[in-house]
């Protein structure tokens, strides 16, 4: 048995999202604030006996950020358990949580078919039933929330079920169970629905046979290792039982005699003895007891284990290790004390939070495949910001998280992923899962963290795009969130089937070549089947991603290097005579290829650009070219507008207010907008605004204004 889904609703910054889990080691990534640390809690919450939450515990905060007023509303917190053998049916708690009836609705948006049966255990955090009572009693909306505005914490009562198969994510069985409470209207508390909510369930009963095991990401290992109840001493205490007899006396009978040997100390007598003395002053010898001052270290391992400490063989203190180093340890210990504590027959969990803190990029590989082979005994739930980690994830056991707004969300980037492929992708002994996973390195992970991603087919684009937009923008890449991931191809198609309303809700612009021939026939760069092959490629993207709202495909009319050179024959030509003179020695070279790019045709200056790279390397050029572009430089459409619609979500007022003073910097301070003087009035987003509105009025041709044009189109598509 394994949790396979977890259902948060209301808690905290997750309004309402499911993550989805496997067995063995899964893997929960997002950016900082997104949620991975509340989901966490929110599991252990639901599942860990240790951790004790009720309404002593539960605050204000805990509901959503996104709820105008938290009164009456309810937090949901529901696991879907699989792979439930009829085996394990024979035992009492798991029965318990098996739904009697099978929902097939529920069982198809949920469960794979032909797998073993479900368990269900949810927690609903919802007001208590005579609070409910009255409010769904009241007609009248002021008053009701007369009423509502009454509700306090203690109000609140934590409920458990089991078997429920139902989807807490949506909206309408929200509404169902809870009412419409911003329009006045509460449910009745006599109509709840079992066949909703489940069967009111002992939490304490299902616990007991579940263990859940917390690893804290700020974790101080010497602090804890120093602990009375650190992790050693519990497992000592575990073993205690098989440590032999005849091993225990021994120990005893030398601790009588270490005793006996401290209390016969000559200054621990004369302190004994000077109490004694002290005490018959202050109440005479009538009154007063006799006292002795003796050693009392106790007998049992029990107690003696807390004495247990570990250091480097070859130092004195485990201080004296790197902060990397004392997590290892720490993290080790802990597996080895849930290995031998896992006494609990239900199910077996370890959550550790950010498993990468202070480790080598290339022991987080090593130690998270070693992760892996726990499989046979519990499931690990892991949360990290590592590519590294990332990258020796499967798909199939990825949650992302994503920010919107208040609000975060978990996307499953497998989801009907292996399915996309068989039926669009025509793979047929392949899976795109295993594909995609031997694809994602350490580097093209990183489509995994960004807010948006552009693709890109080649060394060139990789290189020279980043630098444009820094040089022109005044800001990079990574500033407006954006990952740009060289595929080292043009089979975006795979990669791009990541992005969707099943998967990775984050928009991913592809940039690739339509390659329609400039030069002339008898050119040796001209080839009519790249042209034949960008025409299908433009095809097959436009088919497959045409009506994907998270992808859309810009194109180089020509390539990279010639509709650069083309954007702006003025501006973009110097820096490429840059190049030229760099690259031939030849002073008539030189200059007949400075004027094929200047004065001459389209096909002229697409030929020098084309012999220019091809001698360079495509790769080279793009690397050269970077040291001679600025702010004048001119950006080809295809890729300002890629970038534009990648960056649609991500984008910031402060980010826009950032490339304007950019902008601004290079009209010498003779501009109309004074920003520094304006700055120190801005302050609300309003007033932003306002400057934006007025930079585009003012530099219709800036382009930072062209931009925001291409911005604000795909935000109103």
């Amino acid at each position: 048995m394994f949790l396979k889904y977890l259902q948060i609703v209301n808690y905290k910054n997750l309004k309402s999202t499911r993550f989805s889990f496997v067995e063995g080691v899964n893997t929960v990534i997002g950016e900082n604030d997104s949620g991975k640390s509340n989901a966490m809690t929110a599991l252990r919450i639901l599942l860990d006996d240790t951790y004790y939450y009720n309404t002593k515990r539960l605050k204000e905060n805990d509901f959503s950020d996104s709820l105008e007023n938290w009164k009456g509303h309810w937090i949901i917190l529901s696991a879907v358990f699989g792979k439930i053998t009829s085996e394990d049916k024979k035992t009492e708690v798991c029965a318990g949580i098996v739904p009697e009836n099978e929902d097939e609705e529920f069982l198809k948006s949920y469960i794979k078919s032909g797998e073993d049966d479900i368990g269900v255990i949810s927690l609903f955090i919802r007001p208590q039933k005579h609070v409910r009572k009255k409010l769904s009693e009241i007609t009248d909306t002021a008053e009701f929330e007369k009423e509502r505005r009454k509700i306090k914490i203690s109000d609140y009562e934590f409920y458990y079920t089991s078997r429920a198969q139902t989807d807490f994510t949506n909206n309408d069985i929200y509404a169902k169970i809870v009412g419409d409470l911003e329009n006045g209207k509460c449910s009745n508390p006599d109509e709840d629905d079992d066949s909703i909510l489940g069967c009111k369930l002992n939490i304490a009963d299902v616990q007991d046979h579940i263990s859940v095991v917390f690893i804290d990401a700020l974790r101080d290992v010497a602090s804890e290792l120093g602990k009375p109840k650190n992790p050693i001493r519990r497992i000592i205490e575990s073993v205690e039982s098989l440590i032999k007899e005849s091993e225990l006396d021994t120990i005893k009978s030398e601790i009588v005699q270490l005793n006996i040997s401290i209390s016969k100390v000559e200054q621990v007598e004369l302190v004994g003895r000077k109490i004694n003395e002290k005490l018959l002053d202050m109440i005479g010898m009538v009154y007063s007891p006799e006292i002795i001052l003796q050693s009392g270290l106790k007998d049992d391992i029990n107690s003696l284990s807390r004495y247990l400490f570990m250091k480097p063989s070859k130092q004195n203190d485990i201080d004296s290790l790197g902060l990397g180093h004392l997590n290892m340890i720490y993290i080790a210990l802990k597996i080895v004390e849930y290995e031998i504590n896992r006494t609990r027959e239900l199910i077996n969990i370890m959550i550790i939070e950010e498993p990468e803190a202070h480790i080598h990029t290339h022991i987080q590989r090593t130690l998270f495949d070693k992760l892996k082979v726990t499989k046979d005994y519990t499931q690990i739930i892991t949360t990290t910001h590592s590519t590294h980690l990332a990258e020796v994830s499967e798909v199939k056991n990825i949650n992302i998280m994503k920010s919107i707004s208040s609000n975060s969300i978990s996307m499953q980037p497998s989801q009907g992923l292996d399915e996309f492929g068989k039926q669009n992708l025509k793979l047929k002994n392949l899976k795109l899962s295993d594909c995609i996973e031997r694809y994602l390195d350490s580097k093209r992970s990183v489509l995994l963290f960004s807010k948006g991603v552009v693709l890109v087919e080649g060394d060139g684009e990789e290189i020279l795009i980043p630098n444009i937009i820094k040089k022109t923008l005044g800001v990079s890449l990574d500033e407006i969130g954006i990952g740009l991931i060289n595929v080292g191809s043009v089979s975006f198609e795979y990669i791009a089937s990541l992005f969707g309303n099943e998967r990775i809700r984050r928009k991913c612009a592809i940039i690739t070549d339509e390659d329609v021939q400039i030069v002339e026939k008898e050119s040796t760069f001209y080839k009519a089947e790249a042209e034949e092959r960008g025409q299908k490629r433009k095809d097959k993207l436009t088919k497959l991603y045409g009506t994907n709202p998270w992808v859309k495909s810009f194109f180089a009319p020509h390539t990279l290097e010639v509709d650069f050179a083309l954007a702006d024959t003025r501006a973009n030509s110097d820096y490429i005579s840059n190049v030229i003179e760099l690259n031939y020695v030849d002073t008539d070279t030189v200059e007949r290829h400075k004027k094929n790019l200047k004065s001459g045709t389209e096909a002229k200056c697409a030929n020098t650009i084309l012999t220019l790279a091809g001698n360079m390397g495509k790769g080279w050029y793009a690397t050269t070219l970077s040291n001679y572009i600025d702010n004048a430089t001119t950006i080809p459409k295809y890729i300002l507008e890629a970038i534009a619609f990648a960056s649609k979500e991500v984008i910031s007022l402060d980010i826009i207010l950032k490339m304007i003073e950019y902008s601004l910097s290079k009209y010498d301070g003779n501009t109309v907008i004074d920003l520094k003087k304006e700055n120190k009035e801005i302050k609300t987003n309003d007033e932003k605004n306002e400057i934006i509105k007025k930079f585009k009025s003012e530099y219709e041709n800036d382009v930072v204004t062209k931009f925001l044009r291409e911005v604000e189109k795909y935000c109103k598509d």
